[in-house]
């Protein structure tokens, strides 16, 4: 143990991403941090550094940005980003797609490519809690928070890049001095929707062209000129390399020029270990045509056929006839438009049919062209053999293939990242007794994957209630997503959520202090100041046990109050 470590003197926290679950739940964490003191302070005056991904950095943004405020009041804080997400209020992604819609917007910021994460930007950017640039950390002015990063991914290199303003900014490949005297030009509304930016739902930002309205200046222009900017970076999601933060917070921690490391990292995680095992499709096999012919079928609309020229003759035969007056000596003017409702049919099938069969032509072309460049060589043989299959064989497997696909993405890949990181910070030596892993599903009563029983911490007292257990598990069962659908707010999730951070907050802060006060190696901390911190959440845990909202209710703005 270091000689100068100090329990809860400097602290960093991680949230990680996880949509409006991982907002809210950081929202509690830092409002019960906000009210627990030690050593006449509040422990959120004693947090250090702040390190986000996704959903947690909608809450991580809006906090740091109000913590340089000279005046900072922690309780208008938080009734202004209440109120603002509250369900009634909560306009994002409604917001979003209006501007997706509407041209003027885009006229306005030409520099932005038309797409819904830009509109989700823009959004933000209009939202006092984002509104503004990096600027203000530059030199930070809050008392306490010194180190800010906010976590996206670049898909240039598949790299974390992060939006910080101690440490490199982006990334070691990306970052140079062009970029350096840029960064602090970032509109918050941007760094919010890169962080945020999850696969599937949304499409990358492009670096720099998305991120800067002034793109004649000489530094635009110097960075663009970079080989590596030219057709600019992809921007997405933190979580992809790192969805709780971790490897950020702990170069925070190890920067150089620091006076000291961090005291306690508190790992903050909505992510589950829970996921939905893959089904296959495992639906019978029918009879029917091949892959080839269903292509061949399809295709073979598509060019002019023998019956569209016999149209076209039937109806030009009618027009010639009747023009030589053959039935009673009569030209018919009902023949005449009978012909020509004939003639136009054949003559526009005949058109199609050619233009058609040019475009097919032209698709075929595109299409071998593509899948020459795309299939290696040794694998054609393997690959145009499949048109010989059942289409509904073919059908099944695509299938399969893309749900597969998708479930490694989504699930497997994050999961196997995050125990990858977790691995990485418990092995550090120097952390020893810095870190707490506080977790959405902590208290919701729930067996894991490991156990076989829902366990907790036996020594602290009394144990979890059912009320306390009942709002944890509504908290952790909260979609990934970016707004609040009609199930959330029927069971509030948004006040569960909060009330889920604090007293899992509480409940871990208690089961930190025992593992101090029973290791050997941390016999030289302030005991005194310890028992105080120890007693004040054994009042607050056995108040959470009986009203978990309790906390909430104090701090939410009156017109919400129950």
């Amino acid at each position: 143990m270091e000689d100068d470590f100090k329990p809860f003197k400097s602290i960093g926290l991680c949230f990680s991403g996880g949509g409006y679950r991982a907002t809210f739940f950081a929202l509690g964490v830092v409002s019960y941090l906000n009210k627990i003191n030690y050593k006449e302070s509040s422990l959120l005056e004693n947090v250090e550094a702040i390190s986000t991904v996704s959903g947690g950095t909608l809450l991580g943004v809006a906090y740091s940005k109000a913590a340089q405020e000279p005046d900072f009041n922690f309780e208008s804080f938080f009734k202004e980003f209440y109120n603002l997400f509250e369900s009634s209020n909560d306009k994002l992604l409604e917001t979003a797609i209006s501007k997706l819609e509407d041209d003027a917007v885009w006229e306005k910021h030409p520099y932005k490519k038309r797409s819904l994460i830009n509109a989700f930007a823009l959004t933000y950017a209009e939202m006092d809690i984002f509104k503004g640039d990096f600027k203000p950390f530059e030199k930070t002015t809050s008392k306490h928070l010194k180190h800010v990063c906010f976590n996206a991914t670049d898909f240039s290199f598949g790299l974390a890049f992060r939006f910080q303003n101690t440490g490199m900014f982006g990334n070691k490949p990306l970052n140079n001095s062009h970029l350096n005297k840029l960064k602090y030009n970032v509109q918050l509304g941007d760094v919010v929707a890169s962080s945020s930016c999850f696969p599937l739902g949304f499409e990358p930002l492009i670096f720099p062209d998305d991120y800067f309205a002034a793109q004649n200046t000489p530094d635009y222009k110097s960075l663009k000129s970079l080989d590596r900017y030219i057709d600019g970076i992809g921007i997405m999601d933190g979580g992809i390399t790192d969805n709780q933060g971790i490897g950020s917070m702990m170069k925070i921690s190890e920067q150089n020029g620091r006076d000291r490391k961090l005291d306690l990292i508190i790992v903050n995680d909505v992510g589950s270990f829970k996921m939905e095992p893959w089904q296959s499709d495992n639906a019978p096999i029918n009879n029917g045509s091949s892959l080839k012919h269903n292509i061949s079928k399809i295709l073979s609309y598509f060019q002019v056929k023998p019956l569209y020229w016999i149209i076209l003759l039937i109806g030009i035969v009618i027009l010639v006839l009747n023009s030589f007056k053959l039935i009673n000596n009569t030209a018919w003017v009902s023949l005449y438009i009978l012909g020509s409702i004939i003639t136009g049919i054949g003559l526009t099938l005949t058109s199609l049919g050619f233009i058609a069969g040019i475009g097919k032509s032209i698709g075929i072309g595109w299409i071998k062209n593509i899948f020459k460049k795309s299939v290696p060589e040794a694998l054609i043989d393997d690959v145009v053999s499949f048109d010989k299959l059942n289409i509904n064989l073919v059908k099944r497997m695509l299938q399969d293939r893309m749900t597969s696909t998708l479930k490694m993405v989504n699930d497997i890949f994050l999961k196997q990242i995050r125990r990858l990181n977790y691995d990485l910070l418990y092995s550090k030596s120097s952390l020893n007794h810095k870190i707490i892993t506080s977790t959405v599903y902590e208290l919701n009563g729930e067996k894991t994957a490991y156990t076989n029983a829902f366990n907790y911490n036996k020594e602290i007292k009394p144990a979890p209630s059912t009320l306390l257990k009942s709002i944890g598990l509504t908290a952790s069962e909260t979609p990934t997503t970016l707004w609040w659908n009609k199930t959330d707010i029927a069971k509030n999730r948004m006040d569960t959520l909060i009330a889920c951070g604090q007293f899992t907050t509480c409940y871990k802060l208690l089961d930190y202090i025992l593992e101090l006060k029973n290791d050997s190696e941390t016999k030289k901390i302030d005991t005194d100041a310890i028992n105080k911190l120890e007693k004040l959440l054994l009042k607050d845990w056995k108040t959470f046990n009986k009203d978990p909202l309790f906390v909430l209710e104090e701090l939410k703005p009156e017109k919400n109050k129950i």
